[in-house]
């Protein structure tokens, strides 16, 4: 057997070619996977759980304190509606309506602070759902 070269070094070129074709496949189904990934799948899942348009905290304007017991409304057109409160202390806000877009003024009230309105806070929507919005609102003492 001197002269010929073993069957596992004949086989060995056989064997990176197959490895080699492999490792091409696997590298253009990763691509080809990735490549849509900016585009969602269709069609579209949406979630069973409600969303609310708002998420407002209220805090004081000199201290930077939540106010937890003030009366916050979001305000779109002829629609009005007060907003719920959630949490205690450092963790509180006022959350709604729920799944309704629209252009909102919010309108915060408490004993001892100036009413203050904000006005132009769009919410939009998607296929599914609202798109929340963060609002944070100063209330400043009353003289």
């Amino acid at each position: 057997m001197t002269g010929q070269p073993s069957p596992v070094k004949q086989a060995l070129p056989y064997v990176r070619m197959r490895l080699m074709a492999v490792l091409s496949l696997l590298a253009a189904a990763a691509f080809l996977s990735l490549a849509g990934c900016d585009k969602p799948t269709e069609p579209r899942v949406c979630t069973a759980i409600a969303v609310d348009a708002l998420v407002v905290t209220v805090v004081d304007a000199s201290s930077g304190q939540r106010i937890c017991d003030a009366k916050v409304t979001a305000i779109d057109g002829s629609f009005s509606e007060d907003l719920r409160p959630f949490g205690s202390g450092q963790d509180c806000t006022y959350s709604g309506p729920t799944e309704r877009a629209g252009l909102y003024e919010i309108r915060a009230t408490r004993t001892g602070y100036e009413t203050l309105t904000t006005n132009a806070i769009r919410v939009t929507r998607d296929e599914c759902h609202v798109i929340p919005v963060m609002v944070t609102i100063q209330l400043r003492k009353s003289a």
